[in-house]
Formats: C-alpha cells, structure tokens, sequence
C-alpha cells in the first residue's frame, strides 16, 4: 500500500467513523477532520498543507449543495490529489487547470518557509501543469 492509498483508506475511516458514531452523519465535521489529517500528514510545510486544506474545504466542501454527503467521491480524489502533491506523488488527476492555479498561488504565498527542493519540486510540477 503506498502513501496515497493509505491516506485513502484513513479518509474511509473518517466517513466510516462518523456515519456509526450515532446520531445523524455530519457531512461537514467529517470533511474538517480529512482537512485535519492532511495537516498532520505533512508536519514539515504545516502552513502550506493548512491552506491547502482550506483551499480543498472552501472550493469544494462549504459550497456543496449537499454538503451532508461530503465528502463525495469526487472531492476525495480531490484532497488525495492534493496530498500527492505535497507528498511529490504524480497521483494528481483528480486536479483540474483552476485547482493548479490556486494551488500555485498558495505555494506561492507560503514559498519563503519552504524547504528550497520542495519549492523547486513543486515550481516544476506547476510548469508541467502551465499553472502560472
């Protein structure tokens, strides 16, 4: 199992866990702890991986129509795609042409406490991605 599929499997557990822990399922809680767990899964770039995930619940979660199903499918992808990013995985299909923009815009914003190999690394990816 690699790092993006267990990050999957712990997204599965957040859902999973706040669906049985009785009462009504909050869509909305458990999309703040997958928010959290990307935090904690990148420790070393905790500011970057805090605006990702807000970036992640701003676009995606809080303006859901049905914000008590989320997190859907699609918008997993999403956050396991952005966790491939800060991880230097190339598992980011999931990411579309606005979702790489804003995301360079953040890494941007947060570039001065960046280690410089991962900022070269992501700078890359976004040129991949014409990003700019």
């Amino acid at each position: 199992m690699d790092s993006i599929q267990k990050f999957h499997s712990d997204l599965e557990k957040i859902k999973k866990y706040n669906r049985t822990s009785g009462g009504r399922y909050d869509g909305e809680k458990a999309c703040r702890e997958a928010a959290e767990l990307l935090v904690r899964e990148n420790p070393s770039v905790r500011e970057l991986a805090m605006a990702v995930s807000d970036y992640w619940l701003n676009a995606y979660i809080l303006s859901s129509a049905d914000i008590q199903n989320e997190p859907s499918d699609i918008h997993m992808e999403k956050l396991e795609a952005m966790q491939a990013l800060l991880q230097g995985d190339d598992q980011t299909d999931a990411l579309e042409a606005e979702d790489w923009k804003e995301l360079c815009s953040i890494v941007n914003a947060e570039a001065e406490d960046l280690p410089m190999d991962l900022l070269n690394d992501l700078m890359a990816v976004f040129l991949d991605h014409q990003a700019f």
